[in-house]
């Protein structure tokens, strides 16, 4: 049966205990749901077998992305593995890095090579990627405008020179009901940006903390890299989401 979340819930690890039950199931469509909770009321459901989808059912800017990685690799909100494990077995020299630690010991148990870590903060790692990607919407971890500079930053710092930040995401504005138009206008009237969200990930009786997410049209990001080491190349847009490549100058 499906593990409905609390009304009062336990502040944990709420992804890393989705995706374990999950992968503990087989990682196949079934009873485990992933659930994100916004700030303002709105609850977002969807598969977590999303996280162990096979190539083929990938998003178009997902499978663009992987065509275009290039050597040594940083899989940033590496989740379960989904995508280090297509590249591990293309030959790759991959890495993950994910503040869930659930997500970390899943990687583990696929035998896929992860850490514990935030992208404010990527410990003791240093320079040796070409490649440094954000898969599934992963640009919205640059979290706000305020804080993508200093994001942007610390991934220069692990980065080779003429390393590649290749992150997928969607235009916010073709978000249309009445709750996302209400939602982005109260972001414009406190100048955050127009697809930023406060969400947390719900899971049984566990919540993660609050935290910021960012989805970015391609000059959102532009805006966000000027000032950077890192300018904006180019974008390659798909049937919904969009693929930007970042190139550290």
């Amino acid at each position: 049966m499906p593990r409905e979340p609390q009304a009062d819930p336990v502040i944990g690890d709420a992804f890393g205990a989705m995706v374990r039950d999950c992968w503990h199931e087989g990682g196949a469509a079934g009873e485990v749901t992933e659930l994100l909770e916004r700030d303002d009321g709105q609850w977002y459901r969807s598969p977590a077998a999303a996280y162990f989808e096979p190539l083929d059912a990938w998003q178009d800017v997902d499978r663009e992305l992987v065509r275009a990685v290039r050597g040594s690799v940083l899989d940033v909100g590496c989740g379960a593995g989904r995508v280090l494990s297509v590249l591990r077995d293309r030959g790759h020299r991959v890495l993950g890095v994910d503040a869930s630690v659930g997500a970390v010991q899943v990687c583990a148990e696929r035998g896929l090579d992860a850490v514990v870590g935030r992208l404010s903060d990527l410990g003791h790692l240093t320079g040796g990627f070409d490649s440094i990607i954000l898969t599934g919407n992963g640009l919205g971890l640059l979290e706000s405008r305020d804080r993508a500079p200093t994001l942007l930053t610390e991934l220069a710092r692990v980065a080779n020179p003429g390393a590649v930040i290749l992150g997928t995401s969607f235009d916010p504005a073709r978000l249309t009901s009445p709750a996302e138009l209400a939602y982005q206008e109260e972001n414009l009237r406190h100048g955050r940006l127009l697809g930023q969200w406060r969400i947390r990930v719900r899971y049984a009786d566990l919540a993660s903390e609050w935290f910021d997410y960012a989805f970015l049209a391609p000059d959102d990001l532009r805006t966000l890299a000027t000032g950077t080491p890192w300018t904006l190349e180019d974008v390659w847009t798909g049937e919904f989401h969009h693929l930007a490549r970042l190139r550290l100058r």
